[in-house]
């Protein structure tokens, strides 16, 4: 990566002369940035209220993804803004210490690598469900999923860290236009990008399409293997339908993730000088960046038929019930109380993987 354009944060460079048609692509994009901004914290409030976990909830996903629904939506109600708000002072003139990088980079490295942890902490949780579904109760807890929470937390502080206090060479740095920016150098700078970014992105991808597998060939196997009541295929189709679901919201959430992170890394890798010769245009893949957060929760919401239903009622201020148990988790014990052929179906796919 390129970073000859950018200044160490021991010294703030000043705000460049740009031309007319490039104040205004600037304040397009901050105005267009924060406007998307704006949609994805109510797109996210509306599916906090819709993933709203059980107050005594036991077992289940609810709290997982709950924990990612939150971190999407700090994303866009205070991280990306507050890198947007440091440009807007920095072209207005107003004063800004040299150190500003150290907090608001900070946050945003904190942030971008626990959403990268949650959704990879939800394809964990439901490879478990759809693999080893008579363990998924003991691996499901309220405190397994507090312990995941909480560790994904520990470790995307600490590969944030490194970078803010300059520990083993790694450092800050802040672009003309007020854009702030990690450098990483050595074995250690890529050992913390690699931890923050790239393995749970990596395990989100695997993850997704092991489940998208699991799904197809559970529905494939299961309906001529056991010819028995209506009651018993109406079960598994039932359990086939939401698994799909849920490998749906779980594939296509990596699917878009990946598409608005494509942006960004082919002109960082592919046309590095495209930064230095025209930095107002490279502030677009900010906002590629900021539609990943914005435009999930309704990936999440037009992939699951229950959330667009208690959607509605929300919208149409009307009451919400409780949102049901973790719908594996139903599924699972249904099927190991319906007879013994469909648990036997249910292990011997479990024996398969």
């Amino acid at each position: 990566m390129n970073f000859s354009n950018f200044t160490n944060t021991t010294a703030v460079a000043p705000f460049p002369n740009l031309l007319p048609a490039k104040q205004a692509e600037l304040t397009a994009w901050i105005a267009i940035t924060l406007a998307i901004c704006f949609f994805g914290t109510l797109n996210n409030i509306v599916l906090l209220r819709v993933t709203w976990p059980l107050k005594r909830q036991k077992y289940g996903i609810s709290l997982q993804l709950f924990h990612f629904v939150t971190v999407n939506l700090t994303m866009c109600l205070v991280t990306i803004p507050a890198t947007v708000f440091l440009v807007h002072a920095k072209r207005n003139g107003w004063p800004i210490q040299s150190n500003a990088c150290a907090f608001i980079h900070t946050l945003y490295s904190i942030n971008l690598f626990l959403v990268n942890w949650a959704d990879g902490g939800l394809a964990v949780n439901r490879f478990v469900a759809l693999y080893f579904p008579h363990s998924y109760k003991s691996w499901s807890t309220t405190r397994v999923n507090a312990a995941v929470i909480g560790g994904s937390w520990a470790i995307c502080i600490g590969s944030a860290l490194p970078t803010t206090f300059s520990a083993g060479g790694q450092g800050m740095a802040m672009s003309a236009l007020g854009q702030c920016t990690v450098l990483p150098t050595g074995a250690l700078g890529a050992f913390l990008l690699i931890s923050g970014v790239y393995f749970m992105s990596a395990i989100s991808g695997v993850g997704s399409l092991l489940i998208l597998w699991k799904c197809l060939r559970f529905r494939i196997t299961t309906a001529p293997v056991v010819p028995d009541t209506h009651a018993d295929a109406g079960v598994r189709e039932r359990t086939a339908h939401r698994r799909l679901n849920m490998a749906k919201m779980l594939l296509f959430t990596f699917i878009w993730t990946f598409v608005c992170a494509v942006p960004g890394f082919v002109v960082v890798t592919r046309f590095p000088l495209f930064l230095r010769v025209n930095p107002v245009s490279g502030l677009w893949i900010r906002t590629c960046i900021a539609c990943q957060y914005a435009f999930t929760p309704c990936i999440l919401l037009l992939s699951n038929p229950e959330y667009r239903r208690r959607a509605k009622l929300l919208i149409r201020n009307e009451p919400v019930p409780v949102l049901e148990r973790d719908a594996t988790s139903r599924n699972t014990k249904r099927a190991s109380t319906r007879g013994i052929q469909i648990r036997s179906v249910l292990d011997r796919e479990g024996g398969d993987s």
